[in-house]
């Protein structure tokens, strides 16, 4: 222990034990707290809440598939208890897993949040009256391995060489190597970080302490009867061979009052459920692959080869994804390089039309052009300010599915359906709607427009130069490209603002060449 501590000193405190997680904790389990306290707490730290914020839009949390970007929002969805194990978790694997790369860690890892999840499920069944406590408890009872395989890398090897080699039990080991088993050295570590009693008297194998209540004996035995369930399907323990699987799946069974065959399921399905948040937890599937051998069991095998089946298929789902997502980031890597391109050719173009007095429809026309070739904006159009204000009229147009745009763009500012658009005409202020399809935004865009041109996300502005307003200048994306882009707003509006430079050089205020042009 002396060691072990002397090793954790000079690595520096554990940010799972760091004061966020604590305040985290507190606060929690506080009964007067509100979301935004908890929420606040969790925003002191930038990797937690980004991490939270992938598992909360997960589809495990999130069944509704409205997407979640507030921690407050994740709180109230998942629950205080279940956030505060949640932080707890990802603190527990970012302490041990970021600091070092070593496989034998990553694989406890993942074995602890396995136990975690699977001894909650298994409360639950059994009547335990805080399961999201022995979630903890199941997270912390391999604690004291992670630990030694984190402290002391070279002898937590050479113990694992022993073990294969099976010279002796995994506890002889233990003992012969460190003088005591893992459990204990967890039991101190948490005892000394600040845990309740009732999770430090979990961590223990064998009978509960005298003096335990059933709550706190059920628990310690559910936690510590999943760790042996799993450490036999992953490890195949020396000491829990052949028919000693099935002789704890009873005694589990018992203890959870569900029947052997629904305890394995229960088992599976948390497998299965880690594997929808192993990449928010920042962990490898490979982990979660069982060796598959004959044991003598039948039963122990067909476990094993269920869930190493299920959890290679997932793998080489993830590759699959992963190829498709690095096919798409490629093709728009390249597509915005494209883009550049021609923003760049557009821009260059705007800068001789300023200098050589170039007509006022030309410049209007480049850069309608410009702002469709140099952007994901699939329509744009200028709309012509006539009638001493009391008209806009569609006159420039670029881009497909142009039609309805063409027939709604003959706008009268005494129609009410048309009012938005001479308000923005008015206030000389631009207009952008990321995504036209939110509900907020389908209550206030005019109900004609939505139905006529059926946009995805817009963008408006005035034209204005030398203090005349000579029209607007209109982008979107249809209804079923999506939302407006950050860059295609700063793309529309270096456009605008060129387009106004090299109008007021020019002074081109007439609308005459226009109305020649829309006649052509």
């Amino acid at each position: 222990m002396n060691t072990i501590y002397a090793r954790l000193d000079r690595l520096g405190d554990l940010p799972v034990f760091s004061a966020t997680v604590n305040q985290i904790r507190q606060i929690s389990s506080a009964g007067d707290t509100d979301a935004m306290a908890l929420a606040i707490a969790v925003m002191k730290d930038a990797n937690l809440t980004t991490k939270l914020l992938r598992l909360a839009n997960s589809n495990h949390y999130n069944r509704s598939g409205g997407k979640v970007t507030a921690i407050s929002r994740a709180v109230v969805l998942i629950g205080f208890e279940r956030i505060r194990n949640l932080c707890m978790t990802l603190k527990l694997i970012e302490s041990f897993a970021d600091q070092e790369r070593d496989t034998s860690v990553e694989d406890l890892l993942v074995a602890a949040v396995l136990n975690a999840a699977t001894a909650r499920d298994l409360a639950l069944s059994a009547g335990v009256e805080d399961v999201e406590e022995t979630y903890i408890c199941g997270l912390l009872f391999s604690l004291g391995e992670i630990v030694v395989a984190f402290t002391l890398p070279e002898l937590y090897r050479d113990m694992q060489i022993m073990r294969r080699e099976r010279r002796l039990s995994w506890v002889n080991i233990q003992q012969q190597a460190l003088g005591g088993e893992f459990v204990s050295i967890g039991r101190d570590l948490i005892q000394s970080w600040g845990f309740s009693k009732r999770v430090v008297s979990s961590l223990r194998t064998g009978e509960a302490p005298v003096g335990c209540s059933e709550q706190e004996r059920l628990n310690q035995q559910i936690v510590s009867g999943c760790h042996q369930l799993f450490g036999q399907i992953y490890q195949r323990s020396p000491q829990l061979q052949g028919d000693e699987y099935t002789e704890q799946l009873v005694h589990m069974a018992e203890l959870t009052r569900l029947p052997p065959e629904k305890l394995e399921e229960t088992l599976n399905h948390s497998v299965r459920q880690l594997c929808d948040h192993i990449d928010q937890y920042g962990l490898s599937h490979r982990a979660l692959i069982p060796p598959v051998a004959a044991s003598g069991n039948e039963s122990l095998d067909e476990m094993t080869r269920k869930v190493a089946f299920y959890v290679h298929a997932r793998q080489e789902q993830q590759r699959n994804k992963q190829k498709q997502e690095d096919a798409y980031a490629a093709e728009q890597r390249q597509r915005l390089a494209e883009y550049n391109q021609r923003q760049l050719q557009y821009l260059e173009k705007m800068s001789e039309l300023m200098t050589g007095q170039a007509p006022t429809t030309e410049i209007l026309l480049t850069c309608v052009e410009g702002i469709e070739a140099s952007s994901s904006l699939e329509r744009v159009v200028f709309c012509l300010s006539v009638e001493g204000g009391k008209q806009l009229v569609a006159k420039l147009l670029e881009g497909e599915q142009l039609d309805p745009l063409m027939v709604y763009f003959q706008l009268n500012r005494e129609d009410p359906q048309h009012r938005l658009f001479f308000h923005i005409l008015d206030r000389g202020a631009a207009l952008l709607v990321p995504d036209a399809r939110d509900p907020g935004w389908q209550n206030r865009l005019p109900k004609a427009y939505l139905h006529s041109v059926m946009p995805g996300g817009l963008i408006v502005s005035p034209l204005i130069v030398s203090g005349k307003t000579l029209g607007l200048l209109y982008a979107d994306k249809t209804e079923t490209s999506g939302p407006v882009e950050d860059r295609d707003f700063k793309v529309f509006n270096q456009f605008l603002v060129q387009c106004r430079i090299a109008l007021e050089m020019g002074k081109h205020l007439t609308s005459a060449p226009l109305k020649k042009q829309q006649e052509k």
